[in-house]
């Protein structure tokens, strides 16, 4: 008797504490899918609500959930992500993403405000698309690697830590406040450029590396260190040189986490374009070519993807 009473005793302990378990954890929204979804691995049909940290995976349908603060992201079929309030981990397939943001191989993809944006994981390879508004990417430094206007996408393949492989940058060098800047055509980031005699006022292509531990002038979120310029001709009118720099105090402004984790910041991804980003171009484009770029078509979702809910 005395066992059974001690068994009791502890089934009665663990579920007083299990309200207090799952309260400890918010909920954070809603995931609704036309199938079956994984939510901590146990399959669950139709409609579930989410909690912070939850695992969720899609199989042949995608799955769509509703954050509480009207934020929103899809996964597709076959993927699989943690979900948090401002953020989901990517770690297989794809994710669209509404005011929210998306980890995948150590590049953090952010859609503020009306921007929406797509990211796909391909091996090591992360595609990013900017569907609606501005997209910005950041390495896991906090370094603003990439921004993306709506329709464009680009492929990114994130290097390790502390990389220095040189990258190339080309565009319109300008000189603002006794600074030489170039926002590159490629990533619309704009770097500070130090050495290699760059002639202000032309179209030109740039191979350098970062400057590690190096503050950059208002207006660029990297240093880099020129070792070869090459002039490559193309129009460098007096409008594309201001926008340039007003470009540059754009994406230190729409993350400026990013800005400010330049400082200090070592390579942590780079394209054939980024220059001390640290990402490489992902589809058989070599060091020294533009990364992939490519137009969508327009940024809008389709009339059949999920749309932001009415506030």
């Amino acid at each position: 008797m005395y066992r059974h009473m001690k068994l009791a005793t502890v089934f009665a302990g663990l579920s007083l504490a299990a309200p207090a378990i799952f309260a400890a954890t918010p909920a954070i929204g809603v995931a609704m899918s036309d199938g079956t979804i994984l939510i901590n691995d146990t399959q669950t049909p139709g409609n579930a609500t989410v909690f912070d940290g939850a695992i969720l995976q899609t199989r042949k349908d995608s799955s769509q959930v509703r954050l509480k603060d009207g934020a929103q992201v899809r996964l597709e079929s076959e993927s699989r992500g943690t979900l948090f309030r401002d953020h989901v981990d990517l770690q297989q397939g794809s994710a669209r993403i509404w005011d929210y943001s998306a980890n995948a191989n150590g590049l953090s993809v952010r859609a503020d405000a009306d921007s929406s944006a797509s990211v796909t994981m391909k091996g090591k390879v992360v595609e990013v698309a900017a569907l609606t508004g501005n997209v910005h990417v950041f390495n896991a430094n906090g370094m603003n690697v990439a921004n993306l206007l709506p329709g464009r996408a680009l492929d990114l393949l994130p290097q390790d830590a502390g990389a220095s492989t040189p990258s190339t940058l080309t565009g319109c060098a300008v000189r603002q406040n006794g600074n030489v800047l170039l926002k590159d055509e490629t990533s619309n980031v704009t770097a500070q450029l130090r050495g290699g005699n760059v002639r202000t006022g032309q179209r030109v292509q740039v191979t350098g590396s970062l400057v590690p531990n190096a503050t950059p002038a208002g207006g660029a979120t990297q240093v880099i260190q020129v070792t070869s310029v090459k002039a490559v001709g193309g129009s460098c009118t007096a409008a594309g040189a201001a926008a340039a720099g007003a470009a540059g105090a754009g994406a230190a402004g729409a993350g400026a986490a990013g800005a400010a984790g330049a400082a200090g910041a070592t390579i942590g991804v780079s394209t054939a374009a980024i220059a001390g980003a640290g990402v490489a171009a992902a589809t058989g484009i070599g060091l020294g070519a533009a990364a992939a770029t490519g137009n969508l078509g327009g940024g809008a979702p389709s009339s059949t993807s999920p749309q932001p809910p009415t506030p």
